[in-house]
């Protein structure tokens, strides 16, 4: 009984300094099955392009492995248009880098949906960046495009992600 404790006591300060960020954002699955593709008179809608609000950047304060101070975290808002025929809540988004190089992989593979909060959805993706001495600039060239459940594709919005971003 006194190794259980005294092994939980000595544990237990590890376990607290530990870090963990929930992700901010969620899978999105599509389902061809269940789709049902919505008309806009005669004419299957198309997906509109997302707009990009709000970038903010936070790069790593500290080396690997120091807790959450190793945490790059970007943060982001895409405002989907009122006029679309699509709610917000019935798409997911896909963000590809087109060029520029990540300190870690940033961005899903995947399609993910956003904190939605009326026609915004928002976004928020951490990566390992480790100290300001191991960092490299960040300058990304990124593209998000809406995927819809039966994988219709939007046309795609272009952006910028940059270290010098507040």
């Amino acid at each position: 009984m006194r190794t259980h404790f005294l092994f939980s006591v000595l544990l237990f300060p590890l376990i607290s300094h530990a870090c963990s960020f929930a992700p901010g954002f969620e899978r999105f699955t599509p389902s061809i099955a269940t789709f049902e593709a919505k008309l806009n008179g005669d004419r299957v809608a198309r997906l509109p392009s997302p707009a990009v609000r709000g970038i903010r950047v936070k790069r790593g304060t500290a080396s690997s492995g120091s807790s959450c101070d190793d945490a790059g975290i970007l943060t982001l808002d895409l405002l989907w248009p009122k006029s679309s025929i699509y709610k917000i809540n019935e798409v997911g988004f896909y963000f590809r880098v087109l060029s520029g190089r990540q300190p870690d992989q940033i961005f899903p593979l995947e399609p993910i949906s956003g904190k939605i909060v009326g026609q915004r959805a928002q976004f928020s993706f951490v990566w390992l960046d480790g100290a300001p001495s191991d960092h490299r600039p960040l300058r990304l060239d990124v593209e998000v495009f809406a995927v819809n459940k039966g994988l219709q594709i939007g046309p795609a919005r272009r952006f910028q992600v940059t270290d010098e971003m507040p």
